[in-house]
């Protein structure tokens, strides 16, 4: 956002240099990104007045004028359209050095000797109109330097205004915070309005059709005015700010938008079908040409505002080429409304269009400060371009929004702040803001809709301490917060799952929480996607519902770089529907690790070793051992995405998780051409099974009795099954249960496997004897034999 120094001067008195004022616009918390001194770079061009003008004789196109430039008249062949007898205008005389390197000499045209130019604001550097010569007042003196006539330029300060700070994209609200920190008044200019019998009710008439995405619409009528180039007090105003002077409508309603920073249009009345304003939504697919003479193809969300028959503009955003203000133009309709900002955004994101409309609007716009600038506007047209102003305004504002208020608790503020700041500098600190302020047990203000950054009582508390001065606000070494408060279990727990997957050989990745619709719908096993209501693109539309496809995202990544052998793991949120409306989401923490590649390198003494389902499974059994997660089982398990070789686990019938290899269809929609595993985790279920009464005990003194048993068993029976009840039936002594071979055969018979367990026992307290282990084994095949018909293997 760009300002003047002296256009800021002329709503707010303040003493300060401009390299103060920077200062202060800083600590406010308007961060000025650069400070510029613009200079003139035409010292000997001069004020001359044309006293005469005749046709070439040998062009249409071309004028002999004479000029009075104080010490001589000068004879100069000029094509301006706008040239007349009697205008103050710049003079460059042979000899002149203009701006860019360019030296006036003399020239003869058409037979007719040329003593120098009659400059344009383009060619002094001044401006971007080049079409006409620059006219100046009627006061400016004959023979005097035009850079002492213009006096100095403008001092431009560029100020970096925050997405909260909508109110400070218009002068008005800068020069507000100026006053509030200085104790001045704020100076708005004063509305005189000279308005005609005729009413604008019997010229057009105004509907809205989406009140959501246009909550008000305002117009205004001109007639008779004249379209011209605007005085240089305005062009250099606008100039100055990067906003290119136009003509004298155009330039007014770009004037008001920097002044109040309510953006306007300027509709050319003749051209508007029907007499009447519609504001609707587009039709998808509709196409529409704008001012600056480029086709669009609209969707449905797009806001239009539209006359009789078709579009005119893109509300909030541009307007359109069918209803432009061109020199010819006699009737004006002003058109100044408040647009939803979220609409504007997504119109602006959309077309790939950003205007200084639609910068203020997808920030948010003063909704009751609408008719304001609409008549300002309106005044500073009919100073500028004459005409008549038909009597009162179109306002249609079905649902008026109205301004918060907010409690403010002055002990809260001195908690936030760590000062005590009197109830009397609070009140006026918002009242120089125009806050309102009324006084119960505790402040309540009302927040005017200039402020949608004002939400809550922090946001107040924030304002008093940058009015009252941070420096003011003395610094304390005393904290208010427990530094020595331990850690909890949530946040030790995930450290050591880290630490372990980490020593696995794992690295930790960090992958986005949004992801495209399609690796949604592979990975939401049959669950509700939540799907985003304003995406930053196709590939980030939906939540995640699941972390496996990030991870996937970043194997192929890697593998596509050559770095093929890969262990990587994530923490991370997974969000899925309730099923009870769209608006209730259900979010959880996951743990998920994929492995791909070699898991060891080829050697002189080995050759390379693909990674396996073993392998994985052998890590989240570690991962468990590690972590003190007791009574956990697998269970068969499928799902769309992993193959045969997949397993659930269970915890307390609960399910935690499963781990398995990635289908090949899968791997192929990732680009990804080898195998592939992954695994993915409840969190919580893991967390609140870690078991938090560990008991240690030392080694065992005594020997230990290791036993092997073969049980022939029905093949379609879980092997963990019959490992349970061995350790549930195996008395205090047994130490573990190892499965540790697996046949299927002639042997054993059709429909069965044999089962092989290592058992072992020993005892803290003594030696165990082979008939208290025999005893125990007995029971064991008794259960075994009665549970699942199991034998011993021959």
């Amino acid at each position: 956002m760009k300002v003047t120094f002296d256009w800021l001067k002329s709503y707010v008195d303040f003493d300060y240099s401009p390299e103060e004022l920077v200062d202060k616009l800083t600590m406010l918390g308007l961060e000025v990104d650069s400070l510029d001194y613009q200079t003139w770079d035409f010292d000997e061009v001069v004020v001359g007045e044309i006293t005469k003008k005749v046709n070439h004789k040998d062009s249409e196109h071309l004028w002999i004028c004479e000029v009075d430039v104080g010490i001589r008249r000068l004879t100069i062949v000029c094509g301006a359209p706008n040239v007349m007898v009697g205008q103050k205008v710049p003079v460059a005389p042979e000899g002149t050095n203009l701006p860019g390197g360019k030296t006036i000499q003399l020239s003869n045209i058409r037979g007719v000797v040329s003593q120098g130019t009659i400059c344009s604001e383009a060619e002094l550097g001044i401006s971007n109109r080049g079409k006409g010569i620059m006219v100046l007042e009627d006061q400016a003196t004959v023979g005097r330097k035009l850079n002492e006539v213009l006096g100095k330029g403008e001092i431009v300060i560029d100020i970096d205004v925050t997405p909260n700070r909508p109110d400070c994209l218009g002068i008005i609200g800068i020069a507000r915070e100026i006053a509030a920190v200085t104790g001045s008044s704020l100076r708005k200019p004063k509305i005189d309005l000279s308005e005609s019998e005729h009413p604008i009710t019997d010229l057009i008439k105004i509907e809205i059709f989406d009140s959501e995405k246009c909550p008000r619409y305002s117009a205004r009528f001109i007639g008779n005015v004249t379209v011209k180039p605007s005085p240089w007090w305005l062009t250099q105003k606008l100039e100055a700010v990067g906003i290119r002077a136009i003509n004298s409508i155009v330039d007014a309603t770009n004037y008001v938008m920097m002044e109040t920073g309510q953006p306007l249009h300027a509709f050319d009345y003749d051209l508007i079908k029907g007499k009447q304003i519609i504001v609707k939504t587009a039709s998808e697919g509709e196409g529409f040409t704008t001012l600056d003479e480029k086709n669009y193809t609209l969707n449905a969300e797009c806001l239009m505002i539209c006359d009789g028959e078709s579009a005119i503009a893109v509300g909030g955003v541009m307007g359109g080429l069918n209803s432009e203000v061109s020199d010819t133009t006699k009737y004006i309709l002003l058109e100044s409304a408040y647009f939803d900002p979220v609409n504007i955004r997504r119109t602006s994101k959309f077309l790939h269009v950003s205007t200084e409309a639609s910068r203020r609007f997808e920030r948010g716009t003063e909704p009751n400060g609408v008719l304001y600038a609409l008549d300002r506007v309106t005044q500073l047209i009919s100073e500028l371009s004459g005409g008549t102003i038909a009597k009162g305004s179109i306002d249609v504002y079905p649902k008026p929004i109205k301004s918060k208020k907010i409690k403010l608790r002055s002990e809260r503020v001195h908690h936030l702040l760590g000062i005590e700041i009197p109830s009397n500098v609070i009140e006026k600190i918002f009242s120089s803001l125009e806050l309102k302020v009324s006084e119960n047990k505790t402040l309540e203000v009302e927040v005017p809709t200039f402020r949608p950054d004002l939400t809550r009582e922090a946001d107040l508390i924030e304002e008093v301490a940058r009015l009252y001065g941070y420096d003011n606000i003395p610094a304390d070494t005393k904290a208010e917060i427990e530094l020595l408060e331990p850690k909890n279990f949530i946040e030790t727990f995930t450290k050591n799952l880290n630490n372990s997957l980490i020593s696995f050989g794992f690295l930790e990745v960090v992958t986005y929480s949004m992801i495209s619709r399609r690796y949604a719908e592979i990975f939401s096993e049959n669950k509700e996607i939540i799907q985003l209501t304003n995406p930053l693109s196709e590939d980030l539309s939906n939540l995640r519902p699941s972390l496996i496809a990030g991870l996937l995202n970043v194997i192929r990544w890697n593998i596509n770089r050559k770095n093929p052998n890969l262990k990587v793991f994530e923490i991370g949120n997974v969000f899925t529907g309730k099923g009870n409306s769209d608006s209730d989401v259900l979010e959880t923490t996951k743990v998920a690790g994929a492995l791909t590649g070699f898991s060891s390198q080829e050697s002189w003494a080995s050759k390379p070793k693909n990674v396996d389902f073993y392998e994985l499974k052998g890590y989240i059994e570690n991962l468990f051992k590690r972590n003190f997660i007791n009574n956990w089982h697998y269970i068969t398990y499928e799902n769309s995405f992993t193959d045969k070789q997949s397993l659930g686990i269970e915890i307390d019938n609960k399910f935690l998780g499963y781990l398995g290899d990635i289908k090949e269809q899968i791997l192929d929609e990732f680009n990804i051409e080898q195998s592939l595993f992954v695994f993915e985790l409840d969190f919580s279920i893991l967390q609140e099974n870690v078991n938090r009464n560990r008991v240690y005990s030392s080694l065992p003194k005594f020997p230990a009795i290791r036993r092997d048993i073969a049980m022939v068993v029905d093949n379609k029976i879980d092997s963990e099954l019959i490992a349970t009840e061995i350790q549930k039936n195996g008395g205090s002594s047994l130490q573990n249960v190892q499965l540790f071979d697996l046949y299927t055969g002639k042997q054993v018979g059709t429909g069965l496997k044999s089962l092989a367990f290592n058992l072992t026992f020993y005892s803290l307290q003594r030696t165990l004897t082979e008939e208290e282990v025999d005893k125990q084994i007995n029971l064991v095949l008794d259960v075994l034999s009665k549970k699942f018909s199991a034998r011993l293997r021959d």
